[in-house]
């Protein structure tokens, strides 16, 4: 299961979606692990080798080297200790390995380090989220929200914690104010987990296939991944690109969406 969990470099902003995706070419194809190598031909220059122990800890992460990723964290926290973007990546680390005690520990760390950060907001809601903590993880959304409001995906994950935590009339609220935007597959993605909510598969399912025919498959990625985890989907959207103009068609989507219950009697007119 993948994660839309966000990341933080030294040099730039990384937004690593979903925790990072799971390569073909897994390292159990090379004779030596990646984590093996990580402290050869390391900077002599203290800043210089925290920079480049995480960078090779991120880039570990983003090939799915879980081991590999934390023993550069390892490095780069006895050069450069109490770090606020290492203890975020430990947390995603942690994520994707489901610990989910020492996921939250890492994030709140990021945040006792640096309580502006607002990835580890994010990403400790997630976390907080993934445990079905909702009230919680609407708390860690809306603070991230504060300093991003127009991210459309931290406002989908505050609407999902309304709905999926009871909070009915601001889910529907947000809802009816929804319009569908050229830019964001979130119109079709919240109408979805209305409908999963709701019971009625029918109708989730024709909004995720028409959001999977309007936007790219890395934009719907990562709606989609939220409800994935909680059940509504049945599967995971490939991050391969889609050959030329071509977007997802209805029969690409057969291991992404559940299968649509027909009534066994129709009735004629």
């Amino acid at each position: 299961m993948q994660f839309p969990l966000l990341l933080l470099a030294l040099v730039l902003t990384l937004g690593v979606g979903a925790c990072g995706k799971k390569k073909e070419e897994s390292l159990s194809n090379t004779t030596t692990p990646s984590h093996a190598k990580v402290g050869e031909s390391l900077p002599d220059d203290p800043e210089e080798r925290y920079r480049m122990t995480y960078v090779k800890a991120a880039q570990s992460f983003s090939r799915n080297d879980l081991e590999g990723a934390l023993a550069a964290l390892d490095l780069s926290d006895q050069v450069k200790p109490d770090q606020a973007g290492n203890a975020n990546l430990r947390g995603a680390i942690y994520t994707r390995k489901r610990d989910w005690a020492k996921a939250e520990e890492a994030f709140r760390r990021a945040l006792k380090l640096q309580p502006d950060l607002p990835m580890a907001q994010f990403n400790l809601g997630e976390v907080l989220f993934l445990n079905n903590k909702y009230s919680d993880a609407r708390e860690k959304f809306q603070i991230f929200l504060n300093s991003q409001p127009s991210n459309d995906l931290g406002i989908y994950k505050i609407y999902l914690c309304d709905l999926l935590g009871g909070n009915d009339a601001k889910a529907n609220s947000f809802l009816n104010s929804l319009q569908p935007s050229p830019n964001s597959p979130i119109y079709y993605f919240s109408k979805a987990a209305d409908a999963f909510h709701r019971g009625d598969k029918a109708a989730a399912t024709e909004f995720v296939t028409s959001a999977y025919r309007i936007y790219p498959p890395d934009a719907n990625s990562t709606f989609a991944d939220s409800l994935v985890e909680k059940g509504y989907l049945s599967g995971e959207q490939s991050a391969a690109p889609q050959p030329d103009e071509n977007k997802a068609k209805v029969d690409e989507l057969k291991t992404l969406l559940p299968p649509v219950e027909k009534p066994s009697n129709q009735s004629k007119p």
